[in-house]
């Protein structure tokens, strides 16, 4: 799933990768790994279709990286928790955070070399052109997600918009921003002729269950 011009998800995914291509050789700030951008929405389509609709709220996963010089984020996973939440907000409760931070305790456990938490993903369910509330900006201007280049996503499933946005300091460098960044979806390539080393056991693994 890619987002250059419309920002709308589209009916099938297509899948990119950065710097694999000398045609396009652009570096996007932000690389969502496609299965994780399917499951988000996924989740948020299924919240707007409860009776009322709900707004849902999660954290993302993935790592800061570096390409030829150039800064960009790599997005990896994500989990969520309880939620309270409405058609006007959504907002963790204190039993949803420690949810979240349990579940992914519980599926990384202290590994240095795990995806952290870098941003949020927020859908508002109306089946228009998604924009940030002022409960938003509160939410994401706040410890532990105010840092700069941290994500965040804002869904609308039913009109199919997906927004990129990345938390950046101003041209003076004083004062964090949120702007809204171009993205595109990446899917892991193996080379070819390689083998895993071992089957992977679901039960073992943990599936494709999410918190």
């Amino acid at each position: 799933m890619s987002d250059r011009d419309t920002s709308r998800v589209p009916p099938e995914p297509q899948a990119e990768e950065q710097g694999e291509s000398s045609e396009d050789p652009k570096v996007y700030p932000v690389y969502v790994y496609e299965r994780t951008c399917q499951d988000i929405f996924g989740y948020c389509l299924r919240e707007a279709q409860r009776r009322p609709p709900h707004e849902a709220l999660g954290v993302i996963l993935g790592f800061r990286r570096q390409w030829q010089g150039t800064k960009y984020v790599r997005v990896t996973d994500w989990a969520t928790g309880r939620v309270e939440s409405s058609m006007a907000y959504a907002r963790f409760t204190p039993e949803g955070v420690l949810e979240y931070r349990l579940a992914l305790h519980d599926r990384y456990g202290t590994n240095p070399h795990t995806p952290r938490v870098i941003g949020l993903w927020h859908s508002h369910p109306f089946g228009g052109n998604p924009q940030f509330s002022s409960t938003d900006f509160n939410t994401f201007f706040r410890t532990p997600f105010c840092a700069e280049g941290n994500v965040f996503f804002l869904i609308d499933p039913l009109s199919r918009f997906f927004k990129v946005y990345m938390l950046r300091l101003s041209s003076e460098k004083e004062v964090l921003q949120l702007e809204r960044v171009e993205w595109c979806t990446y899917r892991p390539k193996v080379p070819f002729g390689t083998m895993p080393s071992e089957e992977i056991d679901d039960s073992r693994e943990g599936g494709a269950d999410r918190a």
